[in-house]
């Protein structure tokens, strides 16, 4: 059994076998869950959409919102 001590501010660390195990790393986020009197704690998948964030920018590194709205734009004066 692995014991943990919580600080002033409530904080806690996960002790390093934990964290190498689940392949938690600086910034992840952790859902708390109570049930039956117990406290628990389980990695939150990260969605898998913001893995893609920055992946898919145009040769001239144009953002994905400003292409798609100049696509809008197109379509729109092609329809008149």
């Amino acid at each position: 059994m692995l014991k943990v001590t919580i600080s002033q501010k409530g904080q806690i660390s996960l002790p390093a076998i934990l964290r190498k195990r689940y392949g938690l790393k600086k910034g992840d986020k952790l859902v708390v869950e109570e049930k039956d009197g117990s406290i628990m704690l389980r990695p939150l998948p990260e969605h898998p959409l913001l893995n893609l964030r920055g992946k898919y920018t145009g040769e001239e590194k144009m953002k994905l919102t400003k292409l798609l709205l100049e696509e809008r734009q197109a379509d729109r004066e092609r329809e008149q």
